[in-house]
Parts: structure tokens; C-alpha cells; sequence
């Protein structure tokens, strides 16, 4: 399992929570999705590229009154919550269309709950 944060600097309570399992069946990896330099380093990074599962569960929220968010922080969150899964699936799909194996998770927000 590799399990990927933006920052590596700030993944101490991921690496606490993976405790023996950091190292042998858990790797922690460096993945911005608004990068796709990122992705492609991160994806090269894996033997042959091969990702049987992806569970995509990036995202940003926003809460406030439509009028008092700026444009650009708007445009933010849909390049991490829409865009960042789009450049994903866009570098893992091929191959496990070319495998004819895998799965893609997305998780979205639980902002979708509220009314």
C-alpha cells in the first residue's frame, strides 16, 4: 500500500498511526495532485508503474456564503477536488485498460451531506 500526502514534512500522525506496518507493507510517498509532475514522479516511482487500486481522496472544502469567496480560492478547490482526480485517473487508466485489471475509488466529500 502506498499511501501519499502533499507534504511529507506533515505526515508524522499518518506514519505514528502506521506504527510496524511503515516500510513493510506501507510506503508514505510524496503526490500533489495539482502537479502533475508530481503524479508522473510519484507513479514512476512504482515498479512498473503498476497500481491495481486507486482510491482518490484528495480534496478541499469551503464553507461561507457564495459571495464572500474569492474566485481564485474557488478555483482552487476545483483544481484539487475535480482536476487533481482527473490527472490521476489520466495516468493510471491506460495501464489498467492495457492490463485489462484495476480499480478507481473516489471519495467525496461528506460537505455533500449538508444541507
Amino acid at each position: 500500500v502506498i499511501a501519499t500526502v502533499r507534504n511529507v514534512s506533515r505526515s508524522g500522525a499518518l506514519v505514528a498511526a502506521a506504527g510496524s506496518a511503515l516500510g513493510r507493507t506501507l510506503e508514505v510517498k510524496q503526490l500533489d495532485v495539482c502537479d502533475e509532475a508530481s503524479i508522473r514522479a510519484c507513479l514512476d516511482s512504482i515498479p512498473g508503474r503498476h497500481v491495481d487500486v486507486l482510491v482518490s481522496n484528495a480534496g478541499v472544502g469551503m464553507i461561507g456564503p457564495l459571495e464572500c469567496q474569492s474566485l481564485a480560492a474557488m478555483q482552487g478547490l476545483m483544481d484539487t477536488n475535480f482536476f487533481g482526480l482527473v490527472r490521476l485517473v489520466k495516468e493510471v487508466l491506460p495501464d489498467m485498460k492495457r492490463r485489462r485489471s484495476g480499480h478507481i475509488v473516489v471519495i467525496s466529500s461528506v460537505m455533500g451531506l449538508q444541507g
